[in-house]
């Protein structure tokens, strides 16, 4: 009998339908994920129904997506060595740059393995640990919003 690690069954695809499931407004948002590893997340929304009276992308959706974004980095590095852990989010500074008038896309990468590697140690230490994440919402263009996050991860 094989065993496989969540890793190897949960693609960007299952990714989605986890979230759909666990956080059902993710569906009705729209939220697509695009890339989905230890490394980088990548979500995409559809300007429809996120939009505001200015035709504008919600400044709630893209905090929204970009938020969710961070944790899906976090969750993927998470479960691996704590699979029943919480994962919340503490604090967040976002700015937003320039207004978004189509479908939009938040990544958030982690260029630095060593930051996870102080998570595990943290958590395994402590039942608890916390990671800043940048994420960020572009176009092919510019830099359309950046949010900071301080996400905590629990027992």
């Amino acid at each position: 009998m094989v065993i496989l690690s969540w890793r190897e069954v949960m693609d960007e695809l299952a990714f989605q339908q986890f979230l759909y499931e666990q956080i059902p407004i993710t569906e009705k948002m729209r939220f697509e994920v695009i890339k989905f590893n230890p490394y980088s997340v990548k979500m995409l929304a559809r300007l429809e129904p996120n939009f505001n009276h200015k035709c504008t992308a919600f400044a709630g959706s893209i905090n929204s997506l970009m938020t969710l974004c961070g944790w899906g980095v976090v969750f993927a590095n998470v479960k691996e060595f704590a699979p029943n852990s919480h994962i919340v989010i503490q604090r967040s500074n976002i700015e937003y740059l320039f207004p978004i008038e189509k479908d939009f896309v938040a990544e958030c990468n982690i260029d630095n393995k060593q930051d996870i590697e102080k998570l595990r140690l943290t958590f395994n230490k402590f039942s608890r640990a916390r990671i800043k994440l940048n994420v960020y919402c572009k176009d092919e263009n510019k830099l359309l919003s950046k949010l900071e996050g301080q996400y905590v991860v629990f027992r």
